[in-house]
């Protein structure tokens, strides 16, 4: 029993290694290259999808991405047409999205601060233990530690948020642009 258990937990690393996906292709100078990313011309040139070991899992051609790539448009060109009749329908939902997602930056801004405040007065305090001769608890590096924990998460999800506003930025402006094609098109 204890064989199998200890066979179990031993190969059930290497096998989810084996499923992760890998893609290989040729690069502008010819060198093969295998990375967990996607080639950034995947539209233009074919690649293989392989797995951890090497072993070739697809190959996706240029042509199936020119496929999806038009599949994904025509997706897109439906929504837009069915959603909005006015490129200032596009404009104003554009900012109802961009009004919520620059609450909730504003939030997060509002939440480093004071957890910002809340450290300055945790190593105060810290500093006045030391200065009385006193040894500082070990509870107060805790939430030092805590505290120091949150801001980095938060300054994380700062991080995503900012990169998000300019990602919606850019689909909504796309979007209008797009909307305007096919107005003029379908006149």
């Amino acid at each position: 029993m204890i064989k199998t258990v200890l066979l179990i937990v031993l190969s059930g690393p290497w096998m989810v290694l084996d499923a992760a996906e890998l893609y290989r292709y040729y690069n502008q100078q010819g060198v093969l290259v295998t990375t967990d990313t996607p080639p950034a011309d995947a539209a233009a040139n074919d690649y293989e999808v392989v797995n951890e070991s090497g072993r070739v899992l697809r190959i996706v051609s240029a042509s199936e991405i020119d496929q999806e790539l038009s599949s994904d448009q025509s997706k897109q060109d439906n929504y837009l047409l069915s959603s909005f009749s006015s490129v200032g329908e596009i404009q104003s939902l554009k900012q109802r999205k961009v009004q919520l997602l620059t609450r909730e930056i504003e939030q997060l801004e509002n939440n480093l601060t004071a957890l910002a405040a809340r450290e300055n007065k945790i190593y105060a305090d810290a500093s006045n233990i030391e200065l009385s001769g006193e040894v500082v608890p070990e509870s107060v590096t805790q939430q030092l530690q805590m505290l120091l924990d949150a801001k980095a998460e938060l300054t994380r999800t700062l991080a995503q948020r900012r990169d998000e506003y300019q990602t919606l930025e850019a689909r909504y402006e796309a979007y209008k642009a797009r909307f305007r094609v096919l107005k003029k098109d379908s006149n």
